[in-house]
């Protein structure tokens, strides 16, 4: 079971946080030796561990770098032509019009190690340090995971680009109506793995998941399981929209439809040449029905082609530029032409049309 961190590690979180707010200006290595020679935090057992791992690399990663490398190369190059060392230091303090002995003391401050801690921008608390542990835990057991299952409802395009970005390896196993099922398996590479870890931050933005990932650590083996609601540091928003057309149909729809929901990012769609990302699903809930939705503004025209091999699917609606249709396909009843906008009134009446009745209605 992972060491997971909640509320109750708050009060010696926050002498943790005291601990390397004084350490501001040091190096960053001070920091860590200090970590790993102090007596452990009573109250905090073989959690100190991971939380000062990911305190430490949130410090590194936030760090400002100075720019160094060009005034070690000129130091060392007036060394190579034989330059006594205190003429060479001299001459450089100089020119970079700073003292000598505080050039020899930041001469490789922009190496890892020797990075200044400096304060993050806030939120920079317990309840953050909380949340990036846990990411880091679920992020360092997954690095011993040899196959993994994946149960993804929204926020599937963000996931999966991920994953291909960072090495593939995640394959679709099957796609229903209300979720996709993932499956990924590690290969002899460590970028297959780290294409796992990468989509930890992404899952706190998915409606509902469920990974169980089957990981070997030492002589021990077990699955390790992460769902919705787990205490995870979200990654960097995913762009919420992709045009304020579909802002505005959003907000509009939201507003207008109140027994249907709108979620971004549904399960995607398996067509001959691929996968295609619908923009939205809609789903009312009082029965099930779900319809997906493509808003297709067609800066590109020839992009039409398309967004018309979406109908294959005979749940998704299209819709495209009126300018763009010619009669037969504004006679298609699930492209719904628009003008400068999406009326979202006029969708709500062609998904009525189009939808069962309500039981009772």
């Amino acid at each position: 079971m992972p060491a997971w961190l909640s509320d109750r590690d708050r009060p010696w979180l926050r002498d943790l946080l005291d601990e390397a707010r004084a350490a501001i200006g040091r190096p960053w290595t001070e920091l860590a030796r200090q970590w790993r020679r102090s007596d452990p935090d009573p109250r905090a057992g073989r959690r100190a561990a991971i939380a000062q791992h990911a305190v430490l690399a949130h410090l590194r990663g936030t760090a400002a770098v100075p720019r160094l490398a060009h005034v070690r190369q000129a130091l060392f190059a007036l060394a190579a032509n034989g330059t006594p060392t205190a003429t060479a230091v001299a001459t450089i303090a100089k020119q970079q019009g700073v003292p000598t002995d505080q050039l020899l003391a930041q001469l490789f401050a922009d190496l890892p190690g020797e990075r200044r801690v400096a304060w993050p921008p806030p939120p920079f608390d317990p309840s953050f340090v909380i949340l990036l542990s846990n990411r880091a835990l679920a992020q360092g057991m997954l690095r011993h995971a040899t196959t993994a299952e994946l149960t993804l409802q929204g926020a599937a395009r963000t996931v999966l680009r991920t994953a291909w970005l960072h090495g593939n390896g995640l394959v679709v196993q099957a796609l229903h109506d209300d979720r996709a099922d993932l499956r990924w398996r590690r290969d002899s590479t460590s970028r297959s793995t780290r294409s796992l870890t990468a989509l930890v931050p992404t899952l706190p933005w998915a409606r509902r998941y469920t990974l169980r990932a089957s990981c070997r650590i030492g002589h021990e083996a077990g699955t390790l399981v992460l769902t919705t609601g787990d205490a995870l540091l979200p990654g960097p928003e995913p762009r919420h929209f992709d045009s304020a057309l579909e802002r505005n149909f959003a907000r509009d729809f939201a507003a207008e439809a109140s027994a249907w929901r709108l979620l971004r990012e549904p399960v995607p769609i398996q067509l001959a040449h691929g996968l295609a990302f619908p923009d939205f699903e809609v789903h009312r809930a009082s029965d099930g029905t779900r319809w997906r939705l493509e808003i297709a503004g067609l800066r590109e025209p020839a992009a039409l082609p398309r967004k018309l091999a979406l109908l294959a699917d005979p749940q998704t609606i299209l819709c495209l530029p009126r300018a763009h249709l010619s009669p037969e396909l504004r006679a298609n009843a699930r492209i719904l032409p628009f003008g400068r906008r999406v009326i979202a009134s006029e969708v709500l009446a062609a998904l009525d049309r189009m939808s069962p009745a309500e039981d009772g209605g």
